[in-house]
């Protein structure tokens, strides 16, 4: 996704912090004589992490369009429905379509966003269900030890904040969060079935890369390798999009790992016996112009500049 963004905004007195909160939040009542507010956001069309500085006392009603998850200092009661609660007790979450009642005093808040159809994609790929539909039982974490999960996978995530620029810092990013929060908070359906199929997910992804790395040399394709630990190629996209690191499809993988085992030969080749074409060749690529753009991706240079250093 290339639709970074990273904005920052504060307001210095009530009618302009009245006016941007309007804006952005739906109605909000700001209730103070002094008022100001800052907000920093980070994220792209799949998701985004806010940090939200309240210095004053407001009503916000807000009609969520995506999937908000907060947690908060003390001072940010709410209400979604006939439920309630405090943000800095517990972490919440508001539902697409569903209205959040917020009062807010003196509080900073902590706000992951996930875009519903994106979320939805990545569930189905983590739990291999095409079928699935997201949708939370409850406002709340399933239990304590979840909840501390979640919220240490936030605290990581928002010192990545410098590096989210970069896509692949990104993504890894946005994996983190929503592994945490699907098993953090309360989806519907049987949790002990959806548990069998991510580990299926990740058994297949294991076993995936480590036939990969062992075949890289040879003319494999991305068929040969979900045949080779017993899945469909269809199944096994699903397996990388779920548990993928450095890449979230096999392709991805094959390459990097072809270019990885290219780049060790580089290291060690006499330039006076051994060519770029001839590496390249060693490791599936029939293109040396392809070879040479995928070498530069990962290391920063020519494939020349390693082997003749």
């Amino acid at each position: 996704m290339n639709d970074f963004f990273t904005t920052s905004v504060r307001t210095a007195d009530v009618a302009e912090t009245q006016a941007w909160l309007q804006a952005h939040y739906g109605h909000v009542d700001v209730q103070a004589e002094r008022a100001s507010f800052a907000e920093i956001a980070v994220g792209d069309e799949a998701f985004s992490m806010r940090r939200l500085t309240w210095n004053c006392r407001a009503e916000v009603i807000y009609e969520a369009d995506r999937f908000y998850f907060a947690t908060s200092t003390p001072g940010y009661a709410w209400t979604v429905g006939s439920q309630t609660g405090e943000y800095s007790v517990e972490p919440g979450l508001v539902q697409p379509g569903e209205d959040l009642v917020g009062r807010p005093d003196d509080t900073m808040v902590q706000l992951i966003a996930f875009d519903t159809a994106w979320l939805t994609e990545s569930a189905r790929a983590i739990y291999g269900d095409e079928s699935l539909t997201v949708r939370f039982a409850g406002a709340g974490p399933v239990s304590r030890r979840m909840r501390d999960y979640w919220l240490a996978t936030v605290r990581w995530s928002l010192t990545q904040v410098p590096v989210m620029a970069e896509p692949l810092a990104r993504a890894h990013v946005r994996r983190a969060l929503v592994a945490a929060t699907l098993e953090t908070f309360p989806l519907l359906g049987d949790p002990r079935e959806r548990r069998a199929s991510a580990l299926e997910q990740a058994s297949i992804y294991t076993s995936a890369t480590a036939w990969i790395d062992d075949h890289a040399s040879l003319a494999v394709t991305v068929d040969d390798a979900a045949r080779a630990v017993g899945t469909s190629t269809q199944g096994l996209r699903r397996a990388f999009a779920a548990n993928g690191q450095l890449t979230d499809t096999p392709e991805g993988y094959l390459t990097a790992a072809r270019v990885s085992a290219a780049h060790a030969d580089l290291i060690e080749a006499d330039p006076t016996c051994v060519t770029i074409d001839d590496v390249a060749a060693r490791w599936g690529f029939v293109d040396s112009a392809a070879f040479s753009a995928a070498y530069r991706a990962a290391y920063g240079v020519a494939p020349e500049s390693t082997l003749e250093r």
